[in-house]
C-alpha cells in the first residue's frame, strides 16, 4: 500500500509565454495555438511514485498581465515547485524574470522549493531573442534548474522535466508533516469543482478551467 503525499506546482511568469498551453500538452492534451490569456487560475492534479511512495501533486496556471498581479500571491503561497517561463522570442518577458524569482521569494519567505527556470517557444527559434547561453547563465545566478522546450514540439520533454523537478524536491528536500494543510486555498476549490476525470494512463485530471 503506498503513502500519499501532495506537492503544489506553479508557474508564473508574464502574459502570453505560453503557461497555459505548457501545462496543457503535458497533461496529454493537444496545442492550441491560440489560447485566451488567464485571467485567474487553473489547475490539474496528478501523481508519480517514488521509492515505493505515491506523490499526489497538483500543477497551477497563473495570470501574467499586471492588472491580476496581485492575486497571485494566493496561488503561489504553499508551492513546493516554483516554475518561471518566459519565451525566448521576447526578450521583454526575459527582463521580467527577475521580478517573478524576487516575487516569489517574497511569497515563499524561508520555506524550502524548487526553483525552474523555462525557456519556451523554442520551436520559434529564427525568432530568438534570448541565447541559450545567456538562459543558462541566468539559471546559474538565480539557482534554478533550465528547460528550454517548446509547448507545441516538446511536451514530452517539458513532462520529464516536471517529473525531475518532482523527484528532486521528493529526494532532495522532502515532504514535511504539515504539507498536506498547507495551502487551504486548493481544498476549497477541489469542493467548488468535482466535475474532473481521472486519465488512467496518466492519471490526471483537470480540476478548474478559467477563461
Amino acid at each position: 500500500m503506498t503513502e500519499e503525499k501532495r506537492i503544489k506546482i506553479v508557474l508564473i511568469g508574464e502574459s502570453g509565454v505560453g503557461k497555459t498551453n505548457l501545462i496543457s500538452v503535458a497533461m496529454g492534451n493537444p496545442f492550441q495555438k491560440d489560447v485566451e490569456p488567464t485571467i485567474s487560475s487553473s489547475y490539474y492534479e496528478g501523481n508519480i511514485i517514488v521509492n515505493n511512495k505515491q506523490y499526489n501533486y497538483s500543477l497551477w496556471d497563473t495570470a501574467g498581465q499586471e492588472a491580476y498581479r496581485s492575486l497571485n500571491k494566493m496561488f503561489i503561497n504553499g508551492s513546493k515547485i516554483v516554475l518561471v517561463v518566459f519565451a525566448i522570442n521576447s526578450r521583454e518577458s526575459y527582463k521580467e524574470v527577475d521580478f517573478w524569482v524576487n516575487y516569489a521569494k517574497e511569497t515563499l519567505g524561508q520555506k524550502k522549493y524548487v526553483l525552474a527556470l523555462v525557456g519556451n517557444k523554442s520551436d520559434l527559434y529564427e525568432e530568438q531573442e534570448v541565447p541559450d547561453e545567456e538562459i543558462f547563465k541566468k539559471g546559474e545566478e538565480i539557482n534554478a534548474k533550465v528547460k528550454i522546450t517548446s509547448a507545441a514540439e516538446d511536451a514530452v520533454g517539458f513532462r520529464q522535466f516536471l517529473d525531475q523537478l518532482l523527484k528532486e524536491y521528493i529526494t532532495k528536500i522532502g515532504f514535511e508533516k504539515d504539507d498536506a494543510q498547507t495551502f487551504s486555498l486548493d481544498a476549497e476549490k477541489e469542493e467548488e469543482n468535482k466535475d474532473g476525470n481521472n486519465d488512467a494512463n496518466v492519471d490526471i485530471k483537470k480540476k478548474k478551467k478559467c477563461c
